[in-house]
């Protein structure tokens, strides 16, 4: 069975877009932020990281609708506003809804970062991962872009992130993803196909973003820490190891820099 079923579909118009539901908050009295969207938000997953965050870095919570899932960081010297966006569900569908309803509120550029499986033995725990591409093996993608399209995040900003890193002294890979909906059903049998075709670490969410941004001529960079690996193919888990929650908040740091 095809996905979406009704493949003509990617050349039809929605029936409503994310700026209609904002609208609709706007005539029942909700208001979407007590101050204008922010120029470029980052994507988080954790709880852990969203926590270090608010108690590193200057932030403000917004009031009315993204509330309960913007905070702005306050930079000083930052000619740009930035936010980070959190608290707001894991996997391609949650993350997909969040980034349209950011884009259709006005902001332009976009970096998602969170913790992955590895399926490379070079790749231990607390490796960092600059995305080029996602295999997509999700969903919500394939409502945006036709299955014979490559799904990409923004070469210039990507490059941006790199460089913030590099500027940081930071040791990166830099490869594509193998992005799932299923994260209690991944096999040896996908493991090896996803790595012969060069896919570093899996997740869930990059290829659903990537398809969300072209289709809206978005910005969007995507990095991950790594958290556990299937490398081995066997599961090891190491989500709560300090080179696992140093490497998202060294990837955080490195965001704000590169958003700047």
């Amino acid at each position: 069975m095809p996905i979406p079923n009704v493949p003509k579909k990617i050349d039809s118009e929605a029936l409503f877009r994310p700026a209609d539901f904002l609208a609709y908050l706007g005539r029942i009295g909700i208001a979407v932020s007590h101050r204008p969207a922010p120029d470029a938000v980052i994507l988080s997953y954790q709880k852990s990281l969203s926590e270090h965050v608010l108690q590193t870095y200057p932030c403000e919570r917004a009031k009315g609708y993204f509330g309960r899932f913007i905070h702005y960081i306050d930079l000083p010297d930052s000619t740009r506003s930035i936010a980070i966006a959190a608290d707001f569900g894991v996997g391609a569908p949650a993350a997909a809804v969040m980034l349209e309803e950011l884009i259709a509120w006005g902001v332009k550029e976009f970096v998602s970062m969170g913790l992955a499986g590895s399926l490379s033995e070079d790749l231990p725990p607390g490796s960092l991962v600059v995305c080029d591409g996602a295999f997509r093996d999700e969903g919500t993608s394939h409502h945006y872009i036709g299955g014979d399209v490559p799904v990409l995040p923004d070469p210039a900003l990507t490059c941006r992130l790199e460089v913030a890193l590099g500027d940081a002294g930071l040791s990166y890979a830099k490869g594509p993803t193998w992005t799932t909906d299923a994260i209690y059903r991944e096999t040896p049998l996908e493991v090896r196909h996803f790595r012969e075709q060069g896919a570093l670490v899996v997740e869930m969410e990059a290829a659903a973003l990537f398809a969300v941004a072209q289709y809206r001529g978005a910005r969007i960079a995507s990095c991950f820490s790594v958290s556990d690996t299937l490398a081995y193919l066997e599961w090891r888990p190491e989500f709560h190891a300090e080179p696992t929650v140093q490497g998202l908040e060294t990837l955080f740091s490195c965001a704000v820099r590169a958003l700047q």
